[in-house]
Protein backbone atom coordinates (compact mmCIF):
# COMPACT_ATOMS: atom_id res chain seq x y z
CA UNK A 1 0.00 0.00 0.00
CA UNK A 2 1.43 3.34 -0.70
CA UNK A 3 0.10 6.12 1.27
CA UNK A 4 -1.01 9.54 -0.91
CA UNK A 5 -2.76 12.69 0.70
CA UNK A 6 -4.14 15.80 -0.21
CA UNK A 7 -1.06 18.43 0.24
CA UNK A 8 -1.04 21.12 3.34
CA UNK A 9 0.57 24.94 2.56
CA UNK A 10 3.23 24.95 4.71
CA UNK A 11 5.83 23.21 6.30
CA UNK A 12 4.94 20.34 8.46
CA UNK A 13 6.78 16.95 9.43
CA UNK A 14 6.03 13.47 7.52
CA UNK A 15 4.59 12.05 11.22
CA UNK A 16 2.79 14.90 12.17
CA UNK A 17 0.52 14.69 8.58
CA UNK A 18 -0.05 11.54 9.10
CA UNK A 19 -1.32 11.82 12.38
CA UNK A 20 -3.52 14.34 11.41
CA UNK A 21 -4.85 12.16 8.94
CA UNK A 22 -5.57 9.05 10.72
CA UNK A 23 -3.11 7.19 9.32
CA UNK A 24 -1.72 5.84 12.42
CA UNK A 25 -4.52 5.24 14.00
CA UNK A 26 -5.40 2.72 11.27
CA UNK A 27 -1.51 1.34 11.14
CA UNK A 28 -1.99 0.63 15.03
CA UNK A 29 -5.30 -0.92 14.87
CA UNK A 30 -5.04 -2.41 11.58
CA UNK A 31 -3.15 -6.23 10.87
CA UNK A 32 0.14 -6.62 11.97
CA UNK A 33 2.25 -5.81 9.02
CA UNK A 34 5.67 -4.36 8.35
CA UNK A 35 6.08 -0.78 7.39
CA UNK A 36 8.66 0.51 5.41
CA UNK A 37 9.02 4.08 5.91
CA UNK A 38 11.50 6.91 6.54
CA UNK A 39 13.47 8.53 8.74
CA UNK A 40 10.62 11.25 8.71
CA UNK A 41 8.78 8.66 10.57
CA UNK A 42 10.79 7.93 13.46
CA UNK A 43 7.81 8.13 16.37
CA UNK A 44 5.45 5.36 14.26
CA UNK A 45 7.39 2.71 15.59
CA UNK A 46 6.72 3.41 19.18
CA UNK A 47 2.83 3.83 17.82
CA UNK A 48 2.59 0.69 15.92
CA UNK A 49 4.48 -1.76 17.98
CA UNK A 50 7.58 -1.42 16.69
CA UNK A 51 6.37 -2.97 13.42
CA UNK A 52 7.77 0.41 11.18
CA UNK A 53 11.35 -0.97 9.48
CA UNK A 54 13.35 1.75 8.34
CA UNK A 55 16.08 1.70 5.44
CA UNK A 56 20.01 1.80 6.87
CA UNK A 57 21.02 5.65 6.76
CA UNK A 58 24.33 4.38 4.96
CA UNK A 59 26.04 1.67 3.88
CA UNK A 60 29.23 -0.05 5.55
CA UNK A 61 31.94 0.56 3.92
CA UNK A 62 33.72 -2.35 5.99
CA UNK A 63 32.83 -4.59 9.17
CA UNK A 64 29.20 -4.32 8.73
CA UNK A 65 27.04 -6.05 11.69
CA UNK A 66 25.59 -9.04 10.78
CA UNK A 67 22.58 -8.99 8.86
CA UNK A 68 23.08 -5.24 7.52
CA UNK A 69 23.63 -6.01 4.45
CA UNK A 70 20.61 -8.13 3.74
CA UNK A 71 18.84 -4.86 5.25
CA UNK A 72 20.23 -2.62 3.34
CA UNK A 73 19.76 -4.52 -0.17
CA UNK A 74 15.99 -4.82 0.81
Amino acid sequence: MLWCSPTEPGSCADITHARQSGLVKLLAAGPAVEILADAGYQGLGAQTGGRRVAPPHHKFKKNAPDGYEDMYER
